[in-house]
């Protein structure tokens, strides 16, 4: 069935209002007319029959002069009745095409009013012209859009108040364990050289873990402000993979961690910025450091190639992530593990390995495997 529209409403409603005036006017005159015929008709006939001389036919003539005035006098009468029924009719016709314009246009004005408040959980409920429909519906749309946004906003906030809590937690424990390191140098509580030794290695790695969440936070900076530079290159991913393994290999420590790579034998080229591309893979070796929770922690990544182009498989031993939260992992400051006191983290690694990817023109996703296993997608050139 063909939707009304407000055009076809305008024409209608103007053209029936013509119509209308139309066939009254006709119905009026019709019965003015017919009865001032039959009037004249038979003072016509009274008057002929009455005349007899010179003088009734002056008299006859002088009545003809009088009904010729009051015919001109009728037709004005009826002219002027004619034009009130135009603007009766007219009046009626306007009140009814407002109402139907109007009605949208309050439920518009309504929902305007409704978002003034913060009210955004009504939509407009509109049946009638397709135009008008069609603005209800652009404007739950809108309200719509408002309010999942809201409601982004209000998760994002939350999400960085807490990660503001998070960090001063995270700063916080490797600047006590410095702390205390070099307390305890100066105290002479390390009276050996293998003491000392141990004690400033361990401060050292504090301040690693430290410089890594700094890092992170300057990547969000920048990524937030669109300041990231992206700079592309075609590289033979093959050979980089090799190359970041080995180099991995040289300073884990044996016994608590491996990572191996497996190519495949393929030889194929991919456009990405080669130091990005590096700190997703590191980004994703520290996302299983914190959450894999086995010893030793095996990572492993696979080349392969599929119909879109090339997928990077990076997968580990750990325990993995529960499925419900699975699909959020890659959310901004987001954390499967909600307990500090258990486990390091800010929920910014994989958000940046996503935001990354998708800028050097690939995708991400993950699943369970064994443990957690992330595809990195990438098109081959």
């Amino acid at each position: 069935m063909e939707k009304r529209t407000v055009k076809k409403r305008i024409f209608l409603s103007n053209a029936l209002m013509v119509i209308v005036t139309l066939v009254i006017f006709l119905i009026i005159n019709l019965f003015v007319v017919k009865f001032y015929a039959e009037s004249i008709e038979e003072e016509f006939r009274t008057s002929v029959e009455g005349v007899t001389d010179g003088d009734g036919l002056d008299d006859l003539l002088e009545d003809w002069t009088v009904h010729r005035n009051e015919f001109i006098l009728v037709f004005g009468a009826d002219g002027i009745l004619c034009i009130i029924v135009l603007v009766l009719i007219s009046q009626l016709f306007t009140k009814n095409l407002t109402d139907h314009i109007m009605e949208p246009l309050d439920a518009l004005a309504e929902g305007a009013k409704r978002i003034k408040e913060n009210d955004l959980t009504q939509d407009i409920a509109y049946t009638g012209e397709l135009e008008f429909e069609n603005v209800c519906a652009v404007f739950n749309d809108m309200q719509e859009s408002i309010l999942a946004e809201q409601e982004k906003n209000r998760k994002y906030e939350k999400a960085r108040t807490d990660m503001i809590a998070g960090i001063s937690h995270d700063l916080r424990t490797p600047l006590t364990a410095m702390k205390g390191t070099i307390k305890g140098l100066m105290d002479g509580v390390a009276s050996t050289p293998e003491q000392q030794k141990k004690f400033l290695y361990a401060a050292y790695k504090r301040t690693g873990d430290m410089d890594m969440l700094l890092n992170q936070l300057l990547y969000l900076s920048r990524m937030e402000t669109g300041n990231m530079p992206i700079s592309m290159q075609t590289i033979e991913i093959a050979a980089f993979l090799k190359n970041y393994v080995k180099g991995k290999q040289e300073v884990i420590e044996i016994g608590q961690e491996e990572i191996t790579v497996d190519t495949k034998g393929i030889t194929a080229g991919v456009s990405v910025d080669p130091e990005q591309f590096q700190r997703i893979l590191d980004n994703l070796v520290e996302n299983s450091r914190k959450y894999g929770e086995t010893t030793p922690l095996r990572m492993k990544i696979k080349l392969e190639k599929t119909p879109k182009g090339l997928s990077i498989c990076f997968q580990d031993n750990g325990v993995g992530v529960s499925e419900e939260k699975l699909p959020y992992i890659f959310d901004e400051f987001y954390r499967g593990d909600e307990s500090r006191n258990k486990k390091e983290g800010n929920g910014l690694g994989l958000y940046i390995v996503k935001y990354l990817m998708e800028a050097m023109g690939g995708s991400v996703r993950a699943e369970n495997v064994d443990g957690l296993a992330v595809y990195l997608e990438l098109r081959e050139v």
